[in-house]
């Protein structure tokens, strides 16, 4: 008996099996972004490309080649990496103030410590594989910790493929020491080289590089967190950064203080805390000061703390964080430590985990930063409650083409309409990297894998209703998740402005989805048993093993339901948007669809007539309606772009390449 085919690979051109082939020898893989694509097969490949991979052959080491875990080859361009190992270099052995060192060589990235090296630095590293092989050097080489910060710096006159991390007294012209550590680079670094570092310090390298126009994998300024120390998440602001402001509000620039007053009035009149003001307090909202208002705060005409009306919001939703925090305590389905995994009954330890039991208590805060933490976690926390009858969830699968999706067309805009006057959704994390990613990062990310680490990532959003039910474009709210410093998992609700930049079509694809998706309702919640107190522990614990409650009964969470729309007769081959036929294959990103014809049914569930055939009537037959797509290959039949580039293949693309070595890691079989 002969041994199962585990190669799926088959010829991009004609089709025909890798596995199965006797030629195999003779074949080629297209690779984008080090990353197998495609495999061509002798027959299809054209005379550039059998030129390309002969030269390539030539030119770069088989060895070079590695796998993924799941079997894709990747191949190490130049400049590229695959492996990492502890090295030594003279910069750092010699030099006291010198506390790290890595370069790229042959396809390696070296990594070079010492015993005076500060062993915090490890965080400053991209989690992996380039923390693992620095903690062991730096662990063998007996390096403790100093607790310094790390800021970066770029300065010509370093190699492109070198970055160092440099005490600061050691390069600032004053020598004074302030407590941190320095990463040069140069402008021209290595885009490479940002891969080794945490996403953090990737950013703020990436707002240093020298500009690359008419690059098209050149640097991008990618949103990333603060690497001054500075605890944005306290106040749930994390926009300091020029990459961040672009991400959340724009190149337009955006109000956020008039977006925060704007909800400040809404969710005060829709929570009842206005109504509370006036029976607990004798106070009329309307005829307190602006200043009083904006801010959430009265103060005392003493020296007292004065009347925090950001706790009186909070204390109109208290009954239910109450309620979500004992349902998290005794559910069976525990939130998991990377929010991989996600289900509907997660909602609670989500919610209730916006805030502290201290933000309930009375205000004794007497620092305007202190107030302004206080008061925008009031706001969004509350908002997060009032959506307590819209909550929707999106499923795994689809999570990612629905965070990515590209961004409406105006007349689509228009016609948005939520369910609620305040709409939850919650998904599986995203990273902000796939969001903000264009056409071509995005086909690279997913076809490699998005894979999560300390990087921020999104978990769905809260947004606001008109009376009408139109959306209330003035702000949302984004629900972000990262891991601080220490390593501990955090979530937090972030202000976005809606518009064409990544946060912007991020909220508007929620919208969308909310306005024209289907959506399963809610089973019916289990009877509650009679004996004991409602909502006890007993009761609660009892009720969050029923198969409805685990589904989003006692959430009242709705679930996106995803039907592809139905086939079209075949048309025109798609063009490249010029009329010219595409000539390539490529990954369009999920969309919305207008005008597609749906069939209409009788009360049996049998269609009425055609849909496109001869006596299809508008109206009487079909009807047309908006539909979302999926994220698809287009022309899967044509060979892949030019502009990837074209090896042999050496060895067999579908088997596990080897283990790592002795002397070095091997980074596909380390990452996580």
């Amino acid at each position: 008996m002969s041994a199962p085919i585990t190669n799926p690979l088959r010829c991009s051109g004609c089709g025909r099996s890798h596995a199965a082939a006797s030629d195999q020898s003779e074949w080629n893989g297209d690779f984008t972004e080090g990353v197998l694509r495609a495999v061509i097969c002798p027959g299809c490949q054209t005379p550039a490309q059998s030129v390309e991979a002969l030269v390539n052959a030539v030119m770069i080491d088989p060895d070079t080649i590695s796998h993924t875990p799941d079997g894709r080859a990747r191949a190490v361009e130049p400049g590229m990496w695959n492996r990492i190992e502890a090295a030594t270099h003279p910069l750092v052995q010699d030099d006291p103030d010198v506390h790290l060192a890595m370069a790229v060589r042959d396809g390696r990235l070296l990594i070079s410590v010492a015993g005076h090296s500060d062993a915090a630095l490890v965080s400053a590293l991209a989690p992996g594989p380039c923390a693992a092989v620095a903690t062991a050097a730096l662990t063998a080489a007996g390096a403790t910790h100093t607790g310094r910060r790390v800021t970066v710096a770029a300065e010509d006159g370093f190699s492109a493929d070198t970055v160092i991390l440099v005490a600061d007294h050691a390069v600032l012209e004053d020598h004074e020491d302030r407590g941190e550590l320095i990463l040069l680079f140069n402008p021209d670094v290595d885009p490479a080289l940002l891969r080794a570092v945490a996403p953090d310090i990737a950013a703020a390298m990436r707002s240093q590089l020298r500009p690359t126009v008419g690059t098209p994998n050149g640097p991008r300024g990618l949103p990333g967190q603060r690497t001054d120390g500075t605890d944005l998440t306290a106040v749930g602001l994390a926009t300091s950064s020029p990459a961040w402001q672009q991400f959340w509000h724009g190149p337009a620039g955006f109000d956020l203080e008039a977006g925060l007053r704007g909800w400040t009035e809404r969710i005060m009149a829709d929570s009842g805390a206005t109504a509370l003001l006036a029976t607990r307090y004798g106070l009329t909202w309307a005829e307190l000061p602006a200043d009083h208002r904006a801010q959430l705060h009265i103060p005392d005409t003493g020296d007292g703390p004065g009347l925090s009306l950001a706790t009186l919001m909070l204390n109109t939703r208290e009954s239910d964080w109450e309620w979500d925090r004992r349902f998290a305590r005794v559910c069976p389905d525990r939130l998991p430590s990377d929010l991989r995994g996600l289900v509907p009954t997660h909602l609670s330890a989500l919610r209730s985990g916006l805030l502290a039991p201290a933000a309930f208590q009375p205000d004794r805060r007497r620092s305007p930063a202190a107030r302004l933490a206080h008061r925008v976690t009031a706001l969004t926390t509350t908002a997060a409650y009032l959506a307590v009858d819209h909550a929707h969830f999106v499923p795994a699968d689809l999570a990612l083409d629905v965070a990515t999706t590209a961004e409406p067309d105006a007349e689509t805009l228009q016609a948005l309409r939520l369910p609620g006057l305040w709409s939850l959704v919650l998904h599986e994390p995203v990273p902000v990297r796939a969001i903000s990613a264009d056409d071509d990062e995005l086909e690279v990310m997913t076809a490699h894998g998005v894979v999560l680490g300390r990087e921020q990532a999104v978990l769905g959003a809260v947004l606001a209703a008109h009376p009408d039910h139109s959306v209330d474009t003035s702000m949302g709210l984004v629900l972000v998740t990262d891991v601080d410093d220490r390593g501990t998992r955090r979530w937090y609700l972030q202000p976005a402005a809606y518009g064409s930049h990544p946060a912007g079509r991020l909220l508007y694809s929620y919208a969308a989805q909310l306005g024209f998706a289907a959506w399963l309702n809610a089973p019916e919640p289990p009877v509650r048993g009679t004996s004991g107190k409602p909502d006890s522990a007993n009761q609660l614990k009892r009720l969050a093993r029923d198969p409805a409650v685990k589904a989003g009964a006692l959430h009242r969470m709705r679930v996106l339901d995803y039907t592809p729309p139905p086939a079209e007769p075949a048309a025109s081959r798609p063009s490249d948007g010029t009329g010219t036929p595409l000539s390539h294959s490529g990954t369009r990103r999920a969309f919305w669809k207008t005008g597609v014809r749906i069939g209409i049914r009788d009360s049996a569930g049998r269609m009425v007539g055609p849909v496109y055939k001869d006596g299809a009537v508008e109206g009487e037959t079909f009807t047309r309606e908006r539909r979302w797509i999926r994220r698809s290959t287009v022309r899967p039949d044509l060979p892949p772009r030019p502009d990837r580039h074209v090896y042999e293949l050496t060895n067999d693309p579908a088997t596990a390449g080897p283990g790592p070595t002795e002397d070095g890691h091997d980074l596909d079989r380390l990452e996580t």
